[in-house]
């Protein structure tokens, strides 16, 4: 991996870490992730041009090989270099400041994922799909899958209303989002997790993160929620996705993907009321914020 690095990028790292999908490798201040991609070019080249829109901000940037292209060939896998800082940390700053997109960012159609509605009720149509499959090989999916599926129907309502009856204003542009947050890795500040969407998707995936690593106190939920200072737009997008239920659905498809053990799931089913309780909590203390769509399971 030495004389390849060298060669595509004229980089001689003393020693390279391998994890996962990845090369890890520092040199000077600077660390390096040698990562895996399975992209189609279009994401890449638009990937490229938010990359651009990056410089001078806290995530990482995309180096580009001696041909001038992003993605390199290595031992028949396709792989992205990104570089940042070594000693950055995470800030909770990006979240009450995000970075705002320009208009020609907004119009990148594979990472503009503002549009919950129709990518939701896509990912919900192919888990009705699966259900038979899973019958069989997986009877704790498959005896709880329509609980998970039926919050997601109602995420996707609660939505749709959001979306048809609230008015947005003028902070309500979007933003520089991450897919999903992980402060346990790399992924944060990682060009390669970003997305462009509302800024309550980062907010809601936080509060998510909090719950599912068990590490929240209510103290500290009220001071994140008023820091916030949202629209009752962007509060009503904070509930819709807080109502959809990524964190199952994650390690559902790891699960039926074998990359992890079907057991993992109980983990979650076993909080599945202390979650209806947590989000009861966020939604009642939103709600005396500003008045927001209401949702009578949860008031």
């Amino acid at each position: 991996m030495k004389n390849t690095l060298f060669y595509y990028y004229q980089l001689n790292p003393e020693k390279i870490i391998k994890k996962n999908n990845y090369y890890y490798f520092e040199i000077n201040n600077n660390v390096y992730y040698l990562c895996s991609v399975n992209k189609p070019l279009e994401y890449i080249n638009e990937l490229l041009i938010l990359n651009r829109n990056l410089i001078n901000s806290n995530f990482m940037m995309i180096v580009l090989n001696i041909n001038g292209k992003a993605i390199s060939l290595i031992n028949n896998h396709y792989y992205i270099l990104i570089s940042g800082e070594k000693n950055k940390f995470f800030s909770i700053q990006e979240f009450y400041n995000p970075i705002y997109c320009y208009r020609e960012m907004v119009n990148l159609k594979f990472l503009n994922h503002s549009n919950w509605g129709n990518l939701w009720s896509s990912k919900i149509d192919y888990f009705e799909y699966q259900k038979d499959y899973i019958k069989a090989k997986y009877r704790s999916l498959y005896k709880t899958i329509d609980y998970f599926i039926g919050l997601s129907e109602n995420a996707i309502s609660y939505f749709n209303t959001v979306n048809n009856y609230l008015k947005k204003e003028i902070n309500d542009n979007l933003v520089i989002s991450r897919r999903r947050i992980n402060l346990k890795d790399f992924s944060f500040y990682n060009p390669l997790n970003v997305v462009i969407d509302n800024k309550a998707r980062d907010s809601a995936e936080y509060l998510k993160y909090l719950f599912i690593n068990d590490n929240y106190t209510y103290d500290f939920l009220d001071e994140f929620l008023n820091n916030l200072n949202y629209s009752t737009y962007q509060y009503g997008l904070l509930i819709a996705r807080l109502l959809f239920p990524s964190h199952y659905f994650d390690l559902y498809e790891k699960i039926i993907n074998d990359t992890v053990k079907e057991k993992e799931i109980l983990k979650i089913l076993k909080r599945t009321k202390e979650y209806e309780q947590y989000l009861k909590y966020i939604y009642n203390f939103i709600n005396k914020k500003k008045t927001i769509l209401k949702i009578d399971w949860l008031d």
